[in-house]
């Protein structure tokens, strides 16, 4: 099944084009691709890339149309780079994190993307039917097989989870990760800002869009920091796009300072994050101190998953903070001990 290349385009945006390709095979086409032949100058045919790399013409087709669909090429019978398109198709062969931020920047710009982003806040999981369904309600495609809109929701979940909004697993896009071994989502805000969001949904509750306009933050990222709240037990979520405080998450936002941390230290260790103090505990030995490395390191093995340096080092930033909010960890030269038994 070929992907469907309508050359009526207007060169500067390309607009009616989806992505057909799976952003694992996208990247693994475009790493073939002789570097000549990337240039927002020099043109390109279909058949000269097919034939320099050594596939059909009806992967190349699809290629181009997914391309096209992320405004990382223009053109009708042959074709340029636009200059993210040749910066993403450098850099995906040496530096994929700088790589992901191109097309991260790519699909805020383009419109379907921000349908699929606003669906998955509010419903918390798409199926990739789901997906494809919403480009022929929004955009009148003409997919009836269902094969073709699985295809087509394939290639935008993977793309969202590739830039880092969403998690797809088999089939599934998730705005949290499906986790083994960790029944709590990642540490992924300070106390700080926890205790910020719960003051801004005291006494009353409020939707995630009121919410993210008060706090001054993108509703993705307040709905990941909502997730840690509710694993907390200050938050919960009555229904859609609404957010309210627990009995508990009243007290501690009624609490003086003291209090509050007393509250906050028996919620972390009455939670699902408890495991991860225990592991911490387990692999310490007597002259052992917790540092950012130390702690990324059990944070990535315990989530099961594989994490840039950066990454690794914010989220063990996150959960250090409240490990010494909570006095669970003492400063001491050169790292942190346990306080705790």
């Amino acid at each position: 099944m070929g992907a469907n290349t309508n050359t009526n385009i207007n060169t500067n945006t390309n607009t009616g084009y989806f992505p057909y390709l799976r952003i694992g095979k996208m990247n693994e086409i475009l790493k073939q691709i002789p570097l000549q032949y990337i240039s927002v100058v020099n043109e390109f045919s279909t058949r000269g890339i097919a034939s320099a790399i050594g596939v059909s013409m009806t992967t190349v087709n699809n290629l181009i149309a997914t391309m096209k669909s992320l405004d990382f090429v223009v053109g009708r019978r042959r074709f340029l780079f636009t200059r993210p398109g040749a910066d993403y198709s450098v850099l995906i062969r040496t530096d994929e994190d700088a790589a992901k931020k191109i097309l991260e920047e790519q699909t805020k710009k383009i419109e379907y993307f921000a349908v699929v982003k606003q669906e998955l806040i509010q419903k918390g999981e798409l199926t990739i039917f789901e997906i494809g369904e919403e480009m022929v309600k929004r955009y009148g495609k003409n997919w009836t097989n269902p094969l073709t809109l699985k295809t087509y929701g394939a290639a935008i979940a993977t793309i969202l989870d590739f830039t880092g909004f969403g998690h797809y697993r088999s089939g599934i896009l998730r705005l949290e990760e499906e986790r083994e071994g960790m029944d709590s989502p990642v540490p992924y805000l300070s106390v700080e800002k926890m205790l910020k969001i719960l003051g801004a949904l005291f006494p009353g509750g409020s939707e995630i869009h009121k919410l993210a306009a008060e706090l001054g933050t993108e509703e993705r990222r307040l709905s990941q920091e909502l997730s840690c709240c509710r694993a907390m037990g200050f938050v919960r979520y009555p229904r859609r796009g609404f957010y309210e405080l627990t009995e508990d998450g009243r007290e501690i936002t009624r609490s003086s300072e003291g209090l509050r941390k007393k509250k906050f230290t028996n919620h972390l260790l009455g939670s699902g994050y408890k495991k991860l103090i225990d592991r911490l505990q387990q692999q310490l030995h007597a002259d052992d101190k917790i540092t950012l490395v130390t702690l990324g390191d059990l944070l990535e093995k315990e989530y099961n998953r594989q994490w840039s340096e950066i990454t690794k080092r914010t989220y063990a930033k996150k959960f250090l903070n409240w490990l010494r909010y909570s006095g669970i960890v003492v400063k001491v030269e050169g790292g942190y001990k346990l306080r705790v038994s």
